[in-house]
This record gives structure tokens, sequence and C-alpha cells, in this order.
């Protein structure tokens, strides 16, 4: 699928967050059939979290790990709006239910851009809600930083809450 030139407008509009909270700040592909996210992150526009860690020797500002989590909800979000069309101003919501693994087998520095990725390996409807699991690598300057597997599961919250359909 071609990203939509307004795709960030878009994204205003549908996200369950601020901008400044998506840690996402480049869109660069979207496939439907591949079920793949593809995306940027300038990690100079991390925010408090990475302005609140002290430089110690040995203990450089990093990527933390809250934002890695954040940004997987991001990417699964994305991936439901614009590959699955279950938009929050349709009732859609989501929501992260199970990390089955993680790791970071690098530090994520600060400076360099991370590419980051979501990958669709199993997606299922059960009672009108849908889950996706998914595969999330993040690498920085050709290296892993981080990589997870991951649930979400998406329901229409007007049905849930008894609304007419």
């Amino acid at each position: 699928m071609d990203i939509p030139a307004d795709w960030k407008e878009q994204f205003v509009r549908e996200s369950l967050y601020a901008p400044e909270a998506w840690f996402v700040h480049e869109l660069l592909e979207l496939d439907e059939r591949a079920g793949i996210v593809r995306a940027r992150t300038d990690t100079t526009r991390l925010g408090f979290l990475v302005d609140a860690q002290r430089a110690l020797p040995g203990h450089a500002k990093h990527l933390p790990g809250a934002v890695a989590i954040q940004i997987t909800g991001t990417l699964g979000q994305l991936h439901a709006t614009f590959l699955l069309g279950l938009r929050p101003s349709d009732g859609w919501v989501g929501f992260g239910t199970h990390l089955k693994m993680a790791r970071f087998p690098r530090m994520g520095t600060i400076g360099p851009p991370l590419d980051v990725q979501a990958t669709v390996t199993r997606s299922r409807t059960i009672r009108h809600t849908v889950f996706n699991d998914y595969r999330f690598d993040f690498t920085q300057d050709g290296h892993r930083v981080y990589e997870s597997e991951q649930t979400a599961a998406f329901f229409d919250a007007t049905r849930a809450l008894g609304a007419p359909a």
C-alpha cells in the first residue's frame, strides 16, 4: 500500500496517544500482503526518559525499554489503522495483551536513528475481537538493538459497550 501523504494528520486523528508519545517519526513502508509496517525513530527526540538518564561512566544515555515498548504499540496501531482499517474514529481500540519474548541484544544509543519494524505472524478473530501476534525488530546502524514477540487485541468499543451497531 502506498503511504498516504497525510499519514501523520490521519494518525493524529486516529492514534490513542498524542504525537509526542508515538516515538515514530517517519513511516517508511506499509505492506498489506506481508503484514509489515516499517518506520524510523529519531533517537534525539525520545523525550523525558532519556533527558532524565544520568550519563555516568559505563551508563551512556540510551534507548529506554519503556520507549521501545511504546514504539511497538505505535507500530501495532499503525498496522491496525492503515492496513486493517480498524480506526478509533469508527470505534476500534487496541491494547497489548502479551509480551512473550523481548530482548535487547545491543544497547540502542542516542544519535543514530532506529529502523523499527512490525511483522504480523498470526491474526485471528474471536468474538468480534481481532488478535494479532507481532514480531518486532529494531535496528540501529545495521545492528539489532531490540526484538520481541507480542500480541495485541483490537475490538469495537461501541459494540462492546452495547451501543447499536
